[in-house]
């Protein structure tokens, strides 16, 4: 098997693929983020409505500033991330997907991961991310795949199937 696949860069599907990746971390910090708000909003709502003014709701109101801030602070992160790539970075790939390697080779930089280090394969509505680390990732876009090349990678993904989640 040899699947080769253009991938064009594209900040967009990068940014979609990096909440993907990031998610579990996103979601734990959006709900500190919401707790943080309700607790101190509410909290602050509370004392001002029932005690009058008192020095607990300026800190009060600090801690749902600062949901506010990390609710919004790591999407910003992200899209600073992905606006920030370097120039080497920022070029189509080819990817070659062979029964033993993903190969991504661009104008200045090839990379090679062997199936052996794949972890998980997430598949999305764009492609496929093959995971080679917690945080590690790389994706193969379905839009570069003709109809026989997806269902050969569909094929080769069942075959190995304990990889494939």
């Amino acid at each position: 098997m040899e699947i080769r696949v253009n991938k064009p860069f594209d900040p967009a599907r990068l940014l979609a693929e990096l909440r993907i990746i990031y998610g579990d971390t996103l979601h734990v910090t959006r709900s500190f983020a919401v707790a943080a708000v309700a607790v101190g909003g509410g909290g602050a709502a509370l004392l001002l409505t029932y005690s009058g003014m008192s020095g607990l709701v300026v800190l009060l109101l600090a801690l749902a500033a600062y949901g506010v801030y990390l609710g919004f602070g790591n999407s910003r992160s992200l899209r600073r991330a992905v606006s920030e790539l370097p120039e080497i970075c920022q070029h189509e790939a080819l990817l070659i997907v062979t029964e033993d390697r993903i190969v991504q080779e661009q104008p200045s930089i090839r990379s090679e991961i062997l199936w052996t280090a794949i972890t998980r394969v997430v598949e999305t509505d764009d492609g496929w991310l093959l995971f080679y680390g917690s945080r590690q990732a790389i994706s193969l876009p379905k839009e570069g795949m003709d109809e026989d090349q997806e269902l050969e990678f569909r094929s080769f993904l069942t075959a190995r199937a304990p990889v494939a989640a």
